[in-house]
């Protein structure tokens, strides 16, 4: 009867301490993203961030990460920073600034942004819509930064 017992408790201890080694492993897959996104002209409205991780989704409705920030409080001489939990892997982050407060970004004649909005690597697209390879990051640091430049 004490064999089994003891038999059960090892296998118990054995699986704890698995489950440990499996949460530390998928703790170091994931990275702390800190983005600062500077020319943030006002608090009025809000700040919204998407992350996509392919060219077939970028800019679209599938997101890695959508997130809303409300600047009141937040913004430090024009900037803001924002910490982002997100797997290793490549990513492109699109961040605009909905200074109406309309809850969505804003477009002009031929669907150019009408409100401050920035890609990582401060992609900037000449003639064209933006393209996911130019603005990709590879995320692959427990703790890495990064810096979006909002352009009206």
């Amino acid at each position: 009867m004490l064999k089994g017992f003891v038999r059960v408790a090892c296998i118990q201890v054995a699986g704890i301490a698995a489950l440990g080694i499996a949460s530390m492993s998928a703790m170091a897959d994931t990275a702390s993203l800190k983005l600062t996104v500077k020319n943030i002209q006002s608090t009025t409205g809000n700040l919204f961030i998407n992350v996509f991780d392919s060219k077939d989704t970028f800019l679209g409705d599938t997101k890695v990460l959508a997130k809303e920030v409300v600047l009141e409080g937040l913004l430090k001489e024009g900037a803001a920073e924002v910490e982002l939990e997100l797997p290793y892997g490549t990513y492109a982050i699109a961040v605009y600034h909905d200074d109406n407060a309309n809850g969505k970004l804003d477009h002009g004649f031929f669907g150019i942004p009408a409100e401050p909005m920035g890609l990582s690597n401060n992609h900037v697209p000449r003639f064209g819509p933006p393209k996911f390879d130019k603005a990709a990051m590879t995320v692959g640091e427990p703790q890495q930064a990064t810096t979006i430049e909002l352009i009206d």
